[in-house]
């Protein structure tokens, strides 16, 4: 009963991945080299689970997808993460290198199913059992190498849209369950391999684990639509871009008020919006001198003004308004309302 449950998860868990890869292949999206990774990586993920269900339902196919699956998956996912940062723009072919091991990993597999008289690429194959072996040793020291390289990559965040480093930390959380997933699979073909009485066969382990991997990826890629499922659109001109950011912002500030707190930064304002912060500085700075901070102290002093002219704030002192209004500095509040009135404060309420 429990082996049958396990065959149907197995099953569906190889459609969504076969659906989610053809999705992700035929959708059209601005950032194209994560959205083809992340294809291939699911790709990869389901053809090997495909394997590992067509042998749990007893169907006689074993082609050995999974002992080279890892030269593809580690240099994809480690492309995914630089992708999905954005800070490497090389068309994917440029990165051809990292798949030349992938290719001589398949040209041995080929030569296994060539020499082995039976075809039967597994431990429980006497004719190649030690040569499986030394391709999983192989393919540890090669997971070593990318998981290492991959969770030491910078990732610099602070000029990513919201959406992209959502995705980024994900994928980072998620990275360290797949190395945890890929050393608890390693232990489990070793004690397979030493026959300890109480090992699992390693090929389940591998096959529960593919089943999560995939739909973790099927998760990731619907709570992260915003970064894959964005469709192209028509270019627009800089002025055009630039004007559309700065309506944004205008609107968020009037509704919002949150130039009202002294606290709010460049940074602030980018996530509230999910711009990045880099181009929402340029468009601040090309519509007025100043940009970010000139905007922000002039919304301030137009709350602080209306307060003044309020009577029924005639009590308070002109710093409790000024600082009620979102100004954190008496030097700035001063040299702005003297900029905009030609006088100060007091003399200006004096005259109210």
């Amino acid at each position: 009963m429990g082996e049958n449950i396990f065959s149907w998860i197995m099953g569906v868990a190889v459609a969504q991945g076969a659906f989610l890869s053809i999705a992700l292949a035929t959708l059209k999206v601005r950032n194209s080299n994560a959205r083809w990774l992340l294809t291939a990586i699911l790709l990869v993920l389901t053809l090997t689970l495909g394997e590992e269900f067509l042998d749990v339902i007893d169907y006689t196919f074993w082609l050995g997808i999974g002992l080279i699956a890892d030269f593809m998956l580690w240099p994809m996912i480690y492309l995914l993460v630089a992708s999905l940062a954005e800070d490497d723009p090389r068309p994917l072919r440029a990165h051809w290198r990292h798949f030349v091991p992938a290719v001589f990993s398949l040209a041995w597999l080929l030569s296994i199913h060539i020499g082995a008289e039976d075809q039967w690429v597994s431990l429980s194959n006497p004719a190649v059992r030690q040569q499986i072996a030394l391709i999983v040793l192989v393919k540890a020291l090669y997971f070593v190498g990318y998981a290492w390289a991959t969770l030491r990559r910078p990732l610099v965040l602070s000029a990513k849209p919201a959406a992209s480093r959502r995705a980024l930390r994900w994928v980072r959380r998620w990275l360290w369950f797949v190395c945890g997933a890929y050393l608890l699979g390693m232990l489990s073909f070793l004690a397979f391999y030493l026959e300890f009485d109480w090992a699992v066969d390693s090929d389940i382990i591998g096959a529960a684990m593919l089943v999560v991997l995939i739909y973790s990826l099927g998760y990731f890629a619907i709570a992260n639509r915003n970064v894959f499922d964005v469709r192209s659109r028509r270019p627009v001109s800089r002025e055009r871009a630039g004007g559309d950011i700065l309506a944004r912002a205008g609107n968020y500030l009037a509704e919002s008020e949150a130039y009202l707190d002294p606290d709010l930064s460049l940074r602030g304002l980018a996530d509230a919006l999910e711009f990045n912060e880099t181009r929402l500085s340029q468009a601040l700075n090309e519509a007025m001198d100043g940009g970010f901070y000139t905007l922000i102290n002039k919304l301030r002093l137009d709350a602080c003004i209306k307060l003044l002219d309020d009577h029924d704030n005639d009590e308070r002192t002109v710093l409790d308004i000024a600082y009620e209004s979102g100004f954190s500095s008496k030097a700035t509040f001063y040299r702005y309302f003297r900029a905009r009135k030609g006088m100060t404060p007091k003399s200006y309420r004096a005259q109210g």
